[in-house]
């Protein structure tokens, strides 16, 4: 075996180190480093005039997307997303086909022929499964239901791709027989709908049985055969012509059920972790700026377009369902972008000389700009809508009233509520449920709230005493009659949002005891300032819990446990 040509080595050197400095460097600025990955990888796709080895860096990061799916199924609750398939089945169907008209009519303005129009509309009309898969891992909010809500209806648009990719391989530049296409799209979604049932139905009999037998055997066949598992899977996929995300998420799905899937995620993590970084990269390789600097005005201008009026009709799809506008301008947010598939079908329109090349690289330059700037969004989701809030309230007044008394307010609210010295709970997710238990339990008087119309449905119908409503709404706070209550629990995760509240009912109750719950020790300060009695981080209080735990267990005197535990909260700044 010969030596590797230096010339190649450099290359794939300035390949990683590239997106390695820019990822670094957005780090710093406390900019998502996906966005580094990518910029780096259009800097080195315009330095270096033949990139080394393209099929296999290509063929990395499509593994790279399958890891990313395959681990999220992983950590999917899929019982969970199977109780919202009616919001997904009727706001996914909503969304595509309202994408594509408008989206169809925006490219005509720009001047796009009839075929090429209706061609970009398809290919423009999802969202990227890859990019927000991502940011809801890194935010740990794949449980939380607005994680459940956007992965659902990324799911459902990529069963969509289905008939989009028949489309796109059907249409030709002779003509075309539509009945026929008609048919083969329709014969393909039952097919493939018949296939995945199937699978799953098999798969819930066979694979707990087959991993739990070949962990038994060793731990490193186990860890060979996991990577074996996933190939597998890529390939029965691609025989049986279903799309190879959907297979590898609903094999994870599956493992998710197994006793080993800890392992097998703690296993797959850092692999998915490096493909994924290429995927990243890759993508930023695509844009050539020679080509595209004379057109980026209209580029720009037509992806400012798309995805405004992706994102409204997102954020009216969801308030027609009955939404908080909070919840569904956060989903608005997470779906607006387009998905790394317009790649993928646009090269097919340019192989079968639909669309022209400058075209092709106009539209594919508009997909890198909306995956370049969905982490920025999401990132300040919470800070956007304050501002949009605090603008319509001063500007828009009437648009202001019509949120807050059309929107946001429950059509059934309790009639009046005639309550003193109470608790009042802000957020019913898992942590304000266990409380509003605990509290109901010991016969403690307490009010909820959150801007989760289902969850406070499902809550009312429990008998909890819950209001539907913004909580860092002053008027929403003063009909829980905050100025009558003495503690105030903040559950809600949110750091904004648990600003707003804590500044609002300090107007209403300067006295009353405030208690909230942060994730990050540099909000401690911050909340505290804002007037919070008590901050409590859930992570340090587990720690805190096995540690006594493991005292006890060493049988130290108790007093010496309470000293002990005194120093670690002084020391993390709560005590």
């Amino acid at each position: 075996m010969g030596e590797i040509p230096l010339s190649l080595v450099f290359d794939f050197l300035i390949f990683l180190i590239l997106p390695f400095l820019f990822a670094a460097l957005f780090k710093k600025i406390k900019l998502p480093p996906l966005i580094g990955y990518t910029i780096g990888g259009l800097v080195f796709g315009n330095i270096v005039s033949n990139i080394p080895a393209q099929e296999a860096i290509k063929n990395f990061a499509y593994f790279g997307i399958l890891f990313l799916l395959f681990t999220l199924g992983l950590e999917t609750h899929f019982s969970r997303i199977l109780s919202l398939k009616k919001i997904i089945l009727v706001a996914g169907s909503f969304q595509i086909i309202l994408s594509i008209i408008f989206v169809f009519l925006i490219s005509l303005v720009f001047h796009f022929p009839l075929l090429t129009s209706f061609l970009i509309g398809i290919a423009l009309s999802s969202s990227s499964t890859t990019i927000v898969a991502k940011i809801i891992q890194d935010r740990g909010e794949e449980s939380s239901f607005i994680g459940e809500v956007a992965m659902g209806i990324l799911l459902f648009q990529d069963i969509a791709f289905i008939p989009f990719l028949i489309i796109f391989s059907s249409i030709t530049t002779g003509e075309t027989a539509t009945l026929k296409i008609i048919g083969e799209i329709v014969l393909s979604i039952v097919k493939s709908s018949l296939i995945i049932f199937c699978l799953f139905y098999l798969g819930q009999k066979i694979i707990p049985y087959v991993f739990n037998r070949v962990a038994r055997a060793s731990r490193e066949l186990f860890n060979l055969f996991i990577i074996v598992f996933i190939f597998f899977v890529t390939a029965l996929s691609l025989f049986l012509k279903i799309p190879t995300l959907i297979g590898v998420f609903i094999a994870g799905i599956l493992l998710a059920q197994t006793i080993e899937h800890h392992h097998i995620f703690t296993e797959v993590r850092p692999l998915r972790d490096l493909l994924a970084v290429i995927f990243f990269v890759y993508i930023g390789t695509n844009i050539k700026l020679g080509a595209v600097t004379g057109l980026l005005p209209q580029i720009i201008m037509f992806t400012l377009f798309v995805i405004l009026i992706k994102a409204i009709i997102i954020l009216i799809i969801f308030l027609f369902l009955r939404f908080h506008s909070r919840t569904s301008f956060n989903l608005s947010l997470y779906l607006f972008q387009i998905d790394e598939d317009a790649f993928i079908l646009m090269s097919t329109a340019l192989a079968n000389k639909l669309v022209s090349t400058s075209d092709y690289l106009f539209i594919i330059t508009s997909v890198l700009i909306t995956l370049i700037i969905t982490p920025i969004l999401i990132k300040n989701k919470d800070k956007i809508y304050k501002n949009i809030r605090l603008f319509t309230k001063k500007y828009l007044p009437f648009l202001e009233n019509f949120i807050t008394y059309r929107l946001d307010t429950n059509q059934s609210p309790i009639d009046e509520l005639q309550i003193k010295n109470h608790v009042v709970i802000c957020g019913y997710g898992r942590i304000g449920s266990y409380i509003g238990r605990s509290l109901m339990m010991a016969n403690i008087p307490y009010v909820a709230i959150d801007y989760n119309l289902y969850i406070v449905e499902k809550a009312k119908k429990a008998g909890v005493n819950i209001i539907y409503g913004d909580p860092s709404d002053i008027e929403i706070l003063d009909y829980a009659q905050v100025d009558e209550a003495i503690i105030l629990i903040l559950a809600l995760p949110e750091r904004y949002t648990q600003e707003g509240i804590v500044l609002n009912a300090k107007k209403l109750n300067k006295d009353i005891y405030i208690i909230s719950r942060v994730h990050r020790e540099s909000d401690q300060t911050r909340m505290k300032d804002l007037g919070v009695n008590l901050v409590i981080q859930p992570e340090f209080e587990a720690s805190l819990s096995i540690i006594k735990k493991i005292y006890l267990w060493h049988k130290l005197d108790k007093a010496d446990i309470i000293n002990k535990i005194r120093r670690l909260k002084i020391e993390h700044g709560i005590a």
